[in-house]
C-alpha cells in the first residue's frame, strides 16, 4: 500500500509535543475531521481503490440523511455539528455493505441511533449528553450501548465495547482520565497502523494467521516496532538503575562497569541456543526481546525479580509451560524474571489463576494433554502472555506479573486497596492482576494485558523517584514489596495509566 496517496496529517496528530487544544469551547472540529477523513482514505487505499474517486467525495451525515439528520441539529452542539458536515462516509464501491471505519467502529452512527440517553439516564446524565459517534464493530451497538461515545457535556470520547464497560467509565466527572478528546482517540488508532499493530489489506486477503479479519482491518499478535520500542524501555531502565549502582562501587570499578554498558554490541539478555533449550517460539514477542535486550551487570531488575538465567538448562528449569503441547498458533508464557528457583512459587489452582478463562491458551492445551498437564504451581515473576494468534485482540507484547499472594484488592476504607489503570480495584485475591488495564478507553477487551514496555517504564519511574532503593546487585527489596500496592501511601506507585 502506497501511504504517499495519504494526506498528510503529522502536524494533526495529537502527541506530548503537539496536545489536543483546551482553549476550545467545543470540539476541535477541523482537527477531529481531517483524523476521521484520514482512516477513511487509508480503508479505500487499503481496498486497492483510486484515491481520486476520494477528493470530491461529499458524503456526510447531513447529506447522507438529509432532512432526519437536518432535524437533530438544534440537540447538537455546533462543533460537533460542524465534524459530522466535515467526516467523510466512504462513497458507493459497489459493494453490498459499506467497508468498516476502523477495526473498533464500523461507521458514524444514522440518525436514529445518534443518542444514547437510556445510558444518560442510567448514569444521571443531562439528556442528550450522550452521542453514539461511531457504531463498534464487535457485539451491538447503539441502543445497547457500544460503540464511541461522545459526551456534549465534556467533549470527550471513550470506546464501548460491551454495556458492562459503563461501570468502568460512567459518570464522566467520576472517571476523568478514562474520556479523551475525539482527536487523541482517533490519532490513538492512527498510532496503531503505524506501530503495525493493526494493518489493512484487502478484505478478502487472508489475515497473517487465520484470524477474523474486520473488512480490511487486521489485528496482529506484535509489530517489529513494537520489539524495538519494548527493547528502548529495557535500555532505560537498565540505565536508570546501573547510574545508582556506579555511585555505590569504588571509583576504579565504577570505570569499568560504565565502560562495559556502553559496548556497541552488549551480550543479550538471554542467547538464542538457550531459547532453543527450552522450546520457546521462533518467532515471537519474548524471544525477539530477549535477544535484543541487552544484559546489564547487575542481577534484580525489580524487588525480588532476578534477571533470566544465562545457562540453558537454568533457563529451562524456570519455564513451566514452554514445552508443554499446544494448539497451531499458539505461543506459550515464557518467564522472563522470577525469584530465586524454589523461593517463591503461584498456586495456579486458585480460581484466580491468570491463565485460564478468558485466556486461551492454557484452555486449549490443558484439554488436549492428559498426559502433559499444566503444572500446579509456577516461580513467581513476569511471565510474557501466552495467546493464540488466531483468536481476537491478543497481546504477545503483554505481560502478567504473577504473585505468590493475592492482593487485599476493594476495602471498606477507599484510601486503601491496589487499583488498575482505569481506577478499578484488583480484584480480591487476585495474583496476576497488578499493573493491569482494566477498562480500556480506546478500544479493546479488559481481558487484554498491559504491554511489557509500559511495566519498564513503570519500573523506571519508581526507580528514578527513590521508591525503589538500588544496591549493588539492583533493586532491592523482595517479592513482598509489591504488597505496598495495597497501600495509601504507595498505591498510585503501582497504577500504569490508561492507553491502549
Amino acid at each position: 500500500m502506497d501511504l504517499l496517496q495519504l494526506p498528510d496529517v503529522d502536524g494533526l496528530l495529537v502527541t506530548a509535543d503537539n496536545p489536543a487544544r483546551v482553549d476550545l469551547l467545543g470540539m476541535d472540529h477541523a482537527r477531529c475531521a481531517a483524523l476521521h477523513n484520514y482512516l477513511v482514505h487509508y480503508a479505500w487505499i487499503a481496498e486497492e481503490r483510486a484515491p481520486a474517486s476520494l477528493h470530491d467525495n461529499n458524503n456526510t451525515f447531513f447529506n447522507a440523511h438529509g432532512a432526519v439528520a437536518e432535524a437533530l441539529r438544534p440537540r447538537l452542539d455546533p462543533s460537533l455539528a460542524a465534524f459530522l458536515a466535515a467526516a467523510m462516509l466512504p462513497p458507493d464501491a459497489n459493494t453490498s455493505e459499506r467497508a468498516p471505519f476502523f477495526f473498533w467502529a464500523s461507521e458514524l452512527s444514522e440518525p436514529d441511533f445518534l443518542f444514547d440517553n437510556d445510558t444518560a439516564d442510567l448514569f444521571d446524565q443531562p439528556p442528550d449528553s450522550l452521542v453514539c459517534l461511531y457504531f463498534p464493530n464487535i457485539g451491538q451497538g447503539g441502543e445497547s450501548g457500544g460503540g464511541v461515545l461522545y459526551h456534549q457535556g465534556c467533549h470527550r470520547a471513550a470506546v464501548f465495547m460491551h454495556m458492562d464497560d459503563h461501570d468502568f467509565a460512567l459518570p464522566v466527572e467520576a472517571h476523568p482520565a478514562l474520556w479523551h478528546p475525539l482527536e487523541t482517540v482517533l490519532s490513538n488508532w492512527i498510532d496503531l497502523l503505524r506501530l503495525g499493530k493493526i494493518t489493512a489489506s484487502p478484505s478478502d486477503a487472508p489475515a497473517l494467521f487465520g484470524s477474523e479479519k474486520i473488512g480490511p482491518w487486521e489485528w496482529r499478535p506484535y509489530s517489529e516496532a513494537q520489539v524495538a520500542a519494548c527493547v528502548a524501555e529495557w535500555d532505560r531502565l537498565c540505565g536508570a538503575i546501573e547510574a545508582r549502582v556506579v555511585l555505590l562501587l569504588p571509583a576504579s570499578t565504577a570505570a569499568t562497569t560504565t565502560t562495559d554498558a556502553a559496548e556497541p554490541d552488549p551480550e543479550p539478555l538471554v542467547s538464542p541456543a538457550t531459547l532453543d533449550a527450552a522450546s520457546v517460539p521462533e518467532p515471537c514477542f519474548a524471544r525477539a526481546f530477549l535477544t535484543r535486550a541487552r544484559r546489564p551487570q547487575f542481577g534484580c531488575i525489580a524487588p525480588g525479580l532476578l534477571l533470566p538465567p544465562e545457562d540453558a538448562t537454568e533457563f529451562a528449569a524456570v519455564q513451566p509451560f514452554t514445552r508443554l503441547p499446544r494448539a497451531p498458533h499458539a505461543i506459550p508464557p515464557v518467564c522472563l524474571f522470577s525469584t530465586a528457583r524454589g523461593e517463591r512459587e503461584v498456586d495456579l489452582t486458585r480460581s484466580s489463576s491468570p491463565f485460564f478463562s478468558p485466556n486461551p491458551f492454557c484452555n486449549g492445551f490443558r484439554a488436549r494433554s492428559a498426559d502433559s498437564p499444566v503444572p500446579s504451581r509456577v516461580p513467581a515473576g513476569v511471565y510474557s502472555e501466552s495467546v493464540e494468534r488466531d483468536a481476537f485482540d491478543n497481546a504477545e507484547e503483554g505481560f502478567r506479573l504473577l504473585l505468590p499472594y493475592g492482593l487485599e484488592g476493594k476495602t471498606r476504607d477507599a484510601s486503601t486497596g491496589a487499583r488498575k489503570s482505569d481506577g478499578s480495584y484488583v480484584g480480591r485475591e487476585q495474583v496476576a492482576d497488578l499493573f493491569q488495564h482494566g477498562y480500556k478507553p480506546f478500544g479493546g477487551d479488559y481481558y487484554r494485558p498491559q504491554r511489557l514496555e509500559r511495566l519498564f517504564d513503570c519500573w523506571c519511574r519508581l526507580v528514578d523517584e527513590g521508591v525503589w532503593s538500588v544496591g549493588p546487585q539492583g533493586v532491592e527489596g523482595t517479592i513482598d514489596t509489591f504488597r505496598e500496592a495495597d497501600t495509601a501511601a504507595r498505591r498510585r506507585d503501582y497504577i500504569i495509566s490508561p492507553t491502549w
